[in-house]
């Protein structure tokens, strides 16, 4: 959509023929990157893992030494696990990619002499782009034109000061403008701009993985080199036997190797987490939470503390003139009707056109008439470091200084003290409202060439602006239901103490009616910690004290997420262990949050968070399953190469896969995948939690499949000892599917307490694992799986011994520490 440029700006802008050229010739505002390419990294990322590395020359030995079956078995997991994360993968780029158009930066550029708004991946170079309050600088390049334009740069310089920027000073991508307008030209776009990932890459699916991939990743690296060790001892060992040239010695070695890595390589694992991330922000992004940075998905789980700001977040930022009184005394002082016209004329000239105090006065107040009487000369624009905003105009042929700006920060400037003021202000602001002071200073004052109001200034009373918002008809429900899941709440806000008061203290939580502790307070405070610690509602604050306390948090071992809209609210939205933003926010917060609530639906928080937390609370539970096989199966394979006790490798490549499959590989999967509630917040102590289950149920099973092989030994004893061997890898199996089992029931039981904490359907599983088996076991076309048909004496010893090792680990399940599954239970 295009309309005229702004009124005082020279540039004319590209034509529409030199855009074309410019496209034509690559010269856009986004990295070169293609289809073609970003499905080749997908598809490189699910097919060149350690686990098909392995495993595929496995299965080409197995086939070439005519082991057809366990060649299926091997090479059939690998694909089924690839083409699963490739189909799911694609399917999330896709959705996720349309999702992200909805957040992604915009920029206004003046084209053909007209102003057009485009996403910021279609600047061209040398586009003339316009620059307000709020919005993200997407280019490097000169500016051109300035009025009062101040710059933040603190998320690439970390220097909180903003900066005035006049024509020819150089602007770079990532820093935002907060007071005044201008424009500036695009020199530097796509790779060579200064940071043209925060921009444009936003739009953009990619795959980053989250703290809890990577420790699954360097688990299967670990679990990776140990097969290969178990391996080079195998060859080893055969080479010393006579390896070369014996037929049997190789089919033999090549079985063990293939059944060693599919039995000790968790790669479903890595696939399972993988899914459940990119699936859990895709329904996520549905919902109108969009999530911008995959990693954010498992931040949400950890959430404990919420910072929230009040304007925009908690209210709906609708605000609305509710009345205006007049304050000047003596003859000279203006009557009601001149003091409205005059903010009228402020309001109508000011270049804080984006601010919803001055939106709310040209609503109420108009400003056709004024910008008919009125020239502005020179401005101050708004900004939160000064909390007030001053324009020097022409009124009628008189020239006028004009300040509107909060009472606290004008009311020492003022000529003189004015006694009904100071008992009208506390009384409006425990109403909720929001307090403005119109002033007029001396017209001499020249404000380019300044960025606060000299203290000499004495500014003379005009009117009393009282400005109303509401409390969002969900907001109260919203913080109830974070408090019920452990999450606690600070409000953290610019306004005035009393009217951030005023606004919360309907909320029915405990905090609510606390007093609220203001910036002042913060900076005079002996103990400013223990005052950020103990209280919750915080008025008058600046940014950099919102980034302290954001900061302050998380030293203290919080993990917080900050919620705002506006400019006072990027560096600590930024700084957040997940950074929030409200979909009808500034571009500038939009840009660094890791989630941005794209329908301002404040009531989706709640529910974006608890499904964070069942996210990684499901992948606890899968990881669980996936690691014990880990741990019994290194147990088995060494009492195996130690040669103790004379027992045979544990599995043939086919039973492993029959074993993954039904009580491991499918029930983690549909957990993993589960949307069913966790209701507090979830710490990130994934490797104590799993690791501890996983050690502590592993070798017990491991104790048990030794018992087991021992008495089917002992059983047929008298058999070849081929057949021997069936018989204990066939009661080894048996056994395991039943331990399976019962590894998933406890994986959704409470330790302590013995109730069930996930939902009772997915026992279902792990019970549709016994038909499977059996199946298997007395069908077995080919002699597939190499199994025996086991008879009432197997299944009674196989029964006994995994009755035994159940109640073992129930009893080692209550004897747990509490900080462990204990503790995990209650998440």
């Amino acid at each position: 959509m295009a309309q005229n440029a702004r009124q005082g700006f020279a540039c004319r802008g590209l034509t529409a023929a030199e855009v074309a050229e410019r496209v034509r010739l690559g010269q856009v505002n986004r990295t070169p990157r293609t289809v073609v390419r970003e499905y080749a990294q997908i598809v490189a990322r699910n097919l060149l893992t350690w686990f098909n590395a392995m495993v595929a020359p496995a299965a080409i030995a197995l086939f070439a030494l005519g082991e057809i079956q366990g060649g299926i078995a091997v090479s059939g997991m690998a694909i089924i696990n690839t083409v699963l994360g490739l189909v799911q993968e694609i399917r999330a780029k896709h959705h996720l990619d349309q999702l992200a158009l909805l957040v992604e930066a915009k920029a206004r550029v003046v084209r053909d002499g007209a102003e057009r708004t485009i996403p910021a991946s279609a600047v061209v170079l040398g586009d003339c782009i316009l620059l307000a309050a709020g919005e993200t600088v997407v280019a490097d390049g000169p500016v051109l034109e300035a009025r009062f334009l101040e710059i933040d740069e603190a998320l690439l310089t970390g220097e909180s000061d903003p900066v005035r920027r006049v024509p020819g000073d150089p602007l770079l991508s990532g820093s935002y403008c907060v007071a005044g307008e201008g424009a500036y030209r695009a020199d530097k776009v796509g790779p060579e701009a200064f940071a043209n990932r925060t921009s444009a890459e936003a739009r953009h699916y990619r795959y980053v993985a989250s703290p809890l991939t990577q420790v699954i990743n360097r688990l299967v690296q670990i679990l990776t080199f140990t097969a290969l060790g178990l391996i080079a001892l195998y060859a080893l060992a055969y080479v010393l036997a006579g390896f070369p040239g014996n037929d049997d010695r190789q089919r033999d070695f090549a079985r063990m190797a293939a059944a060693t890595i599919t039995s000790m390589v968790p790669q479903g694992m890595v696939l399972t987490a993988t899914m459940a991330f990119t699936l859990g922000a895709l329904v996520m992004s549905r919902r109108g939470a969009v999530v911008q940075r995959l990693s954010a998905v498992e931040t949400m789980a950890a959430i404990d503390v919420v910072c929230t700001d009040k304007t925009g977040t908690l209210t709906t930022n609708h605000l609305r003139v509710e009345q205006i009184v007049a304050l000047g005394t003596g003859r000279d002082a203006p009557s009601e009707d001149e003091a409205r016209r005059l903010i009228g004329v402020f309001a109508a000239t000011s270049l804080d056109r984006g601010n919803r105090n001055i939106q709310a006065l040209n609503l109420a107040l108009g400003n056709a008439p004024a910008e008919a009487h009125a020239e502005a000369m020179d401005q101050l624009p708004f900004k939160s470091q000064n909390r007030y905003s001053g324009v020097r105009l022409m009124d009628n042929g008189k020239a006028r200084l004009l300040v509107l700006g909060a009472v606290e920060a004008l009311r020492d400037r003022l000529e003189e003290a004015i006694p009904h003021l100071e008992e009208m202000v506390p009384e409006l602001q425990h109403q909720g409202l929001r307090l403005l002071l119109f002033t007029e200073g001396p017209a001499d004052v020249r404000l380019a060439e300044i960025t606060a109001l000299p203290d000499s200034v004495r500014l003379r009373p005009l009117c009393l602006v009282c400005l109303g918002d509401e409390l969002r008809p969900e907001a109260g429900e919203v913080l109830e239901k974070l408090s019920s899941q452990g999450i606690d709440c600070k409000v953290l806000s610019g306004d005035n103490p009393q009217t951030v008061q005023g606004t919360v203290r309907h909320l029915n939580l405990p905090w609510a009616q606390d007093p609220v502790v203001s910036g002042d307070d913060l900076r005079l405070a002996e103990n400013r910690d223990e005052l950020i610690i103990q209280h919750s509602v915080f008025g008058r604050v600046s940014p950099e004290q919102k980034l302290a306390i954001v900061e302050l948090l998380k030293r203290r071992g919080k993990h917080v997420a900050m919620i705002g809209d506006g400019v006072n609210d990027v560096l600590p939205i930024k700084r957040a262990d997940l950074g929030i933003a409200m979909g009808a926010g500034s571009q500038a917060t939009k840009t660094v949050a890791g989630l941005v609530l794209e329908n301002n639906q404040f009531a989706l928080l709640p529910q974006t968070l608890e499904e964070g937390r069942t996210i990684v609370r499901n992948l606890r539970r899968s990881a669980k399953l996936f690691l014990v096989k880990n741990v019994y199966s290194f147990i088995l394979i060494l009492v195996y190469y130690t040669g103790w006790l004379g027992l045979p490798f544990p599995y043939v490549p086919q039973q492993v896969t029959l074993l993954n499959w039904s009580v491991i590989g499918i029930p983690a999967f549909v957990i993993a995948l589960s949307r069913e509630r966790s209701t507090s917040a979830t710490k990130p102590r994934f490797l104590r939690e799993v690791g501890g289950f996983a050690l502590r149920t592993g070798v017990l099973f491991g104790v048990a499949g030794i018992a087991i092989m021992l008495i089917a030994g002992y059983l047929h004893g008298h058999d070849p000892q081929e057949e021997r061997w069936r018989w204990q890898q066939t009661m080894l199996l048996s056994v395991m599917i039943l331990l399976g089992i019962t590894a998933l029931f406890r994986t959704l039981t409470d330790g302590e307490s013995g109730q069930v904490r996930g939902d009772q359907r997915y026992r279902l599983i792990g019970i549709a694992a016994i038909p499977a088996y059996l199946i298997a076991l007395y069908w077995n076309p080919g002699d597939f799986f190499e199994v025996m048909p086991l008879g009432y004496v197997e299944w009674g010893w196989v029964i006994l011994v995994a009755g035994v090792t159940y109640a073992a680990t129930l009893a080692g399940d209550r004897l747990v520490s509490p900080g462990e599954d204990a503790a995990s239970a209650k998440q």
